[in-house]
């Protein structure tokens, strides 16, 4: 194109006057927004991640060059509210499972709960429940004690068993009595 300047995104090599276009749908369109710092007006030190994020979408932010510190919120947040992708593992579900309940995001949040039911298992039924009555899951709870009754020696030899609190110890008991 002679006589007018063409700007790309570097990452997926597209025109930026008519990036829309490209999408089909406006999950497809926030995702892209997500990934792509170019068209952000604030940016969020999430952790040890920044994420770029265009505050008229979602959340109410001042424009700024100096990125905003939300240290408490998981990236798998602004990402699911971005394109509905839901990505959390081990290491973030506790972490989104708080952003959820704080962001009133419920959706995220039931994806949370299902996550760690999956992963429910003798060995970490007691520090489950202690979650689970700290984020209010009574169904969770109830998963978990019913692993701790079919696998005591299990649960209470696990490596996080010493580390309870008292109130989920007693928790725990007085399903016997």
């Amino acid at each position: 194109m002679k006589g007018k300047l063409k700007m790309f995104n570097a990452k997926e090599r597209e025109p930026l006057y008519n990036w829309q276009a490209t999408k089909a749908s406006l999950k497809e369109r926030f995702a892209f927004l997500f990934d792509w710092e170019l068209l952000s007006d604030v940016r969020f030190l999430l952790g040890p991640q920044r994420i770029p994020h265009s505050a008229w979408c979602w959340l109410p932010a001042v424009q700024s060059s100096a990125p905003c510190s939300t240290p408490d919120v998981e990236p798998a947040l602004l990402r699911f509210l971005y394109s509905d992708d839901v990505q959390i593992g081990p290491e973030t579900v506790m972490t989104t499972l708080y952003t959820t309940k704080k962001y009133a995001v419920p959706t995220l949040e039931a994806h949370c709960v299902e996550f760690l039911t999956k992963h429910l298992g003798a060995d970490n039924a007691f520090m489950l429940l202690t979650q689970a009555r700290l984020f209010d899951e009574p169904q969770l709870a109830s998963l978990c004690l019913d692993t701790i009754d079919k696998s005591t020696v299990v649960a209470i030899s696990a490596e996080g068993f010493t580390d309870i609190d008292i109130d989920t110890l007693c928790c725990s008991g007085k399903r016997h009595t």
